[in-house]
């Protein structure tokens, strides 16, 4: 009877603690459940692309994302991204979205990176004003206007446009990693279209020179940028060239007179002087006999022309 009693015991005790460890069991997963963040499928890039650069399957990979923390729009499957072109240099590891890529259909190049509603304008620099190729894809570079007169003379230099974006430097529009120089004499700037049409002036009325800026120098759309107003201003304001001088053609001079002849000076014409007021032709002559008076009326001049004054 003793051993059936403490089996019994001993299972009971074998229950209870197995019911206990299943409820604490239940108790944790419920609670690790409530606690867990929801994962979601992002496409990150597995190693780092170049702007411009055509991204194939092998160029990204598929990573789990804690949900707050995945980026709007993201993509979540890399055949959506096989065969699409970055825009901007992509870092490996970073989410890729469809900002950092160009639009459907675009192919591989300087296209890919000109921003909506801007455009690529070529420029032609020298060593001087490209800085002997110190000037790479992506630099920020300010403009600098030198304007001229008819006869060469330099008239004033101004910095015509600040902040401008440089897409290309000849035929290469991506950065050289190892930093090798890469001379040029065309330089691709982002410009707008009015932009383009100030900067297309200023280099038929002057030459430009271009001013690197160092990366501490804020980029983007908070940076100061000239307007175009302002420039277009200091091209109305610039001093006009001064036209090229006529020489005058001489006229024929005269024969000049032989020795024998006398030339002789035409004198001036004589000054009319106006004409004397008439005299009249009768004289009145008051006479006075007694208290009456008697006006006599001569009928011929009688008076001497020598006493008459002029």
């Amino acid at each position: 009877m003793a051993t059936k009693r403490y089996s019994l015991v001993l299972f009971a005790s074998l229950f209870v603690a197995a019911l206990a460890t299943f409820l604490v069991f239940r108790f944790i997963n419920a609670s690790t459940a409530r606690n867990q963040i929801a994962t979601l499928p992002v496409v990150v890039a597995a190693k780092d692309i170049a702007e411009g650069a055509e991204i194939q399957e092998a160029d990204v990979r598929v990573e789990q994302w804690p949900e707050p923390v995945v980026p709007e729009n993201a993509f979540e499957a890399t055949v959506r991204i096989s065969g699409r072109v970055s825009r901007v240099p992509i870092y490996a590891g970073e989410a890729i979205v469809p900002g950092r890529l160009a639009p459907e259909g675009a192919t591989p190049g300087l296209e890919a990176k000109i921003v909506a509603g801007k455009r690529a304008m070529g420029v032609r620099i020298n060593d001087v004003s490209g800085m002997n190729g110190m000037i790479q894809p992506n630099s920020r570079v300010d403009i600098l206007l030198s304007l001229t007169g008819a006869a060469g003379e330099q008239q004033a230099t101004k910095v015509f446009m600040e902040n401008m974006r440089v897409l290309a430097t000849g035929p290469d529009f991506t950065r050289n990693a190892e930093g090798r120089v890469t001379p040029s004499t065309v330089v691709m700037i982002e410009v707008t279209p009015e932009e383009a049409e100030l900067l297309a002036a200023a280099t038929q009325r002057g030459q430009i020179q271009l001013v690197l800026r160092g990366f501490s120098e804020p980029n983007g759309a908070g940076a100061k940028k000239s307007s175009t107003s302002g420039a277009a201003a200091m091209l109305r304001d610039a001093a006009p060239t001064t036209p090229a001088r006529v020489r005058p053609v001489p006229r024929p001079s005269a024969p000049a007179p032989r020795a024998s002849e006398t030339v002789v000076p035409s004198a001036p014409p004589p000054i009319a002087k106006p004409p004397a007021a008439p005299l009249p032709d009768s004289l009145t002559v008051q006479v006075f006999r007694g208290t009456a008076r008697v006006d006599l009326k001569l009928k011929k001049d009688t008076t001497k022309r020598d006493t008459i004054r002029p």
